[in-house]
């Protein structure tokens, strides 16, 4: 290389990192004319330099200190280089033990770990009380994640802590206007498709590969609350189900899953269920029981009172059949006369149409009664009529001549 490339070189340095000519000479002729280079060299002499004693301090501790053979990378001068300087006088150090799990912090070495000793003597006594936790290993192009299994446990308790978890996450991700009946709903098409007809070709109707069952669930949302105490849990007011019972950490297990057990929510297949959480610091107390509308059965009017005492013993009075009200006696009526028709209710709610002619008596009816109906034996009975109200117990009335019957109407038979 010419001499003047050299004073162009040894310029360019000296203008880049301030040095004298001389020192520019040095590096440059160390670096074979390598300004890049010679540059980081002099700054890592540089910061040497600044971060370490004087010459004369670093010969008299040389003079007294014998170190081991230095082996590896040195600067331009035959230095040791500076990241590798404390390596060798740091190797006879008693290793320091590292207690608890690594992490991506600890794997850096050098200072940093051992002013971390204490912090990582901390977090190991934290990660006792808090348990095991997962672990990860591998390489740049491999990986290995091996869980802790007591993470998955069926323990009621963790079991609660996970659904307290997630009911918190979906109170702050529901939307403050979004209807709470309004059901999930899905971007995804779903239904029947029609093909597209051409020449020779008929369009064709391609049905639903999921059928009626994927029909979302009809009717509004359940509601439900989980009440969580110290020893257990219940549903709404209902009884206590405590945490050490294996069948309520199943059902625990279903609602983190996001479904209802049908025999605690008291729900239907597929019926939404919207469940609130509501924690208690106390073990168990019934809870006031919850208004219900009324449920049970009910009686028609007119039909036996439950437990009344009847003059004659007899079997529980069974509902007639329609079967045998078809085949009721005949009532006598004569087809070539006038006809009129009654429609005569039983006290079980039965209704048996008849016809009679207007010159019957009313006690041909109670005999066609009587006669139709053998529960009616059970006890004594009256014929009425509902408008006006009025019993019938004189039997020798012509139907024709009454003013209830004498165009047809309803009969209604009542017990006494």
């Amino acid at each position: 290389m010419a001499d003047q490339d050299h004073d162009t070189l040894i310029s360019n340095f000296c203008d880049l990192t301030g040095a004298s000519a001389e020192q520019a000479t040095e590096y440059l002729t160390a670096t074979n004319w390598d300004v890049n280079t010679a540059a980081a060299a002099f700054y890592g002499d540089l910061d040497e330099n600044e971060q370490g004693p004087s010459s004369s301090t670093a010969a008299a501790a040389a003079a007294t200190t014998v170190e081991p053979e230095y082996t590896g990378p040195r600067t331009l001068d035959g230095r040791p280089a500076p990241e590798y300087a404390g390596a060798s006088s740091s190797a006879s150090k008693k290793p320091v033990k590292r207690r608890g799990l690594a992490t991506l912090s600890s794997i850096g070495g050098g200072r940093s770990q051992e002013d971390d000793d204490d912090d990582d003597d901390e977090n190991s006594d934290e990660e006792g009380r808090r348990g095991p936790r997962d672990l990860f290993a591998g390489g740049e192009k491999s990986g290995l994640a091996v869980q802790d299994p007591g993470q998955r446990s069926s323990d009621p308790r963790r079991l609660i802590n996970d659904i307290v978890a997630k009911a918190r996450a979906n109170a702050t991700e529901r939307d403050p206007d979004s209807s709470p009946a309004a059901g999930p709903s899905s971007s995804r098409f779903s239904g029947s498709g029609q093909t597209l007809g051409g020449d020779g070709v008929e369009s064709r109707s391609i049905p639903s590969a999921r059928g009626a069952s994927a029909a979302a669930p009809e009717g509004p949302a359940q509601e439900r609350i989980l009440h969580i105490w110290r020893d257990g849990f219940s549903i709404d007011d209902g009884e206590l189900r405590r945490f050490d019972d294996p069948q309520n950490s199943s059902d625990l297990d279903m609602i983190r899953n996001g479904r209802a057990p049908i025999h605690l929510m008291n729900v239907r297949m597929d019926q939404r269920v919207d469940v609130k959480l509501q924690q208690h610091e106390e073990n168990y107390r019934p809870l006031p029981k919850i208004y219900r509308p009324f449920g049970g059965e009910g009686r028609r009017l007119g039909s036996p009172v439950p437990g009344e005492v009847t003059p004659t013993p007899a079997a529980p009075v069974a509902a007639t059949p329609l079967s045998q009200v078809s085949q009721a006696p005949s009532t006598g009526v004569d087809e070539s006369q006038p006809t009129l028709m009654l429609r005569i209710q039983l006290p079980d709610g039965t209704r048996m149409p008849a016809r009679f002619n207007p010159t019957q008596t009313v006690g041909d009816v109670y005999d066609f009664i009587g006669r139709s109906s053998s529960s009616l034996s059970a006890r004594p009975w009256v014929l009425s009529t509902t408008f006006p109200n009025k019993d019938h117990e004189d039997k020798g009335l012509v139907l024709g001549e009454m003013p209830e019957f004498k165009k047809g109407g309803t009969a209604v038979v009542k017990w006494k």
